[in-house]
Order: C-alpha cells, then structure tokens, then sequence
C-alpha cells in the first residue's frame, strides 16, 4: 500500500465526514431557532413549546438516519417546570414506526432525578455559546449503543434558554462513510478531540477505543506521531472545524 494511496483514501473519507459535520450542524441550527421562536416570551412556559412535529421529522428523514433529537431547557427558564426535557428517540434501522418520547424524570425531588445541567453536553454549550460533540460514549438510556451527541445552545438575545440536539450512532456513521469507507485498503481511523475512536477500517481499534498518545498540539500541526508500541507513525488529516480527525497508519514491520 502506497502512501500516495492512503492519502488519497484518508481526503476521502475527510470529505464525506464534513459533508455529514455540515448536514447536522445546519439541521441542529434550524432545530434551535424553531425553539428560541417558541419561548420568545417573557415568562414561557412548557404549553410554549411544540417541538414533537419538528423532532418526529427529522427521525423520519432517512438522509442521516438519527437516534434522537430534542431540546433541554435550562433550569427555571419555564415558568412552570424547574426541569424540562424533550427528546425524542427512534431506532436509525426501524425509522419513524418506533419513536417515542424519552421518559425522563425532571422532579428534583425524585430519587431518580439526575441533574442534566451538569451533565459535559449541556455546560459546555452553554458556556462556550458554541456548538458541542459529545462521545462517541455507549448511551444506555436509549440505545444501548455507542453515540455521538450534538448540541447547541437556544438562545433569546443574550440569555440561554437551553440546548437543542441531536444523537448519530457510530453505526451510522460508518455506513454514510459508505464506499470510501467500505473499499478503503489503508488503516484509517477516525478519532474525536480526547483521541477516542469514532469509526476505523483498522481490526486493532474498533469503535470506542482509546487511542493514546495524541497530544493536543496534533491537531494543529498534523505531524506524524509515533504511536505505542506497534512501530505505527500516524498522519493526522483533521476535519475542518469539526472536533474529528482521521488517522493513517503506516506500519512498519
């Protein structure tokens, strides 16, 4: 295998995960000015919010098939629910025939009641003001499979009102990777920001595991690395803007 090829294989595989970083981060933006609209008043309230049509369209859409979509309001932002919680879930393989509204216990005073607002997925939007990728992590509240978790803040001139989102399995992305992904010769893995693996074509990472070693500077300077003890050196290709990148392997042996 060539390094020529490899290269060639690795902008390929970057082109179609931007175009997918593209679709999700247009569909979460539509998805958080629909809500900001909703709760534009003074004192809204959960009656304000009508978000299951925008949710239940968006799991039917069979583009980037999704394992979720909804909206988290910030504490005390709805007049009459401290916590609040929409999300709505499908299973990617079955389609909109098996959504449902997540069961989530919003009374803090329950002993199930788990604190959202400080949970990674909602303090970092909200502190950043900034879009969030979360994971890939196995979600055992609604699929039990590994996901990535996209969020952005809602806002209403300069207050936060929450976050909107959207849940991709890994499964999925590696299926719309499609052709370059199924055909590629090359040891290619897709890593997120901490390193940990998204998608690989490689049989000694699978989905996530924890490539070690990549220090925060490779994500800048795309260097190669030495990686752990196999006698590997990684190319880094970073994804534009998006908190991925994809990592060649080049063995020597």
């Amino acid at each position: 295998m060539s390094t020529r090829t490899d290269d060639r294989e690795a902008q390929a595989l970057r082109a179609r995960i931007e175009l997918l970083g593209s679709w999700v981060e247009a569909t979460v933006g539509a998805l958080a000015d629909h809500v900001a609209r909703q709760l534009s008043g003074a004192t809204p309230r959960r009656g304000d919010l009508d978000i299951e049509p925008h949710c239940r369209a968006l799991l039917e859409q069979r583009e980037v098939p999704l394992a979720g979509a909804g909206f988290v309001a910030e504490r005390g932002v709805l007049r009459d629910a401290p916590y609040w919680l929409e999300w709505w879930t499908a299973d990617p393989e079955i389609g909109i025939e098996s959504c449902r509204r997540l069961a989530a216990d919003t009374d803090p005073e329950s002993v199930g009641f788990r604190d959202y607002t400080e949970l990674p997925w909602f303090v970092t939007p909200r502190t950043t003001g900034a879009i969030q990728m979360t994971g890939p992590y196995v979600d055992y509240v609604c699929t039990d499979e590994h996901a990535l978790t996209v969020t952005q803040p809602v806002m209403a001139r300069t207050a936060f009102l929450g976050v909107v989102g959207v849940d991709v399995l890994a499964a999925t992305v590696e299926r719309l990777l499609g052709a370059d992904f199924d055909a590629a010769e090359g040891r290619h893995v897709i890593v997120n920001r901490v390193g940990r693996v998204v998608a690989s074509t490689d049989l000694e990472h699978v989905v996530g595991d924890l490539v070690r070693g990549l220090p925060d500077s490779a994500w800048f300077t795309g260097r190669r690395r030495p990686r752990d003890g196999d006698g590997s050196t990684w190319r880094f290709l970073t994804c534009g803007e998006l908190p991925l990148a994809v990592l060649t392997a080049t063995t020597r042996r």
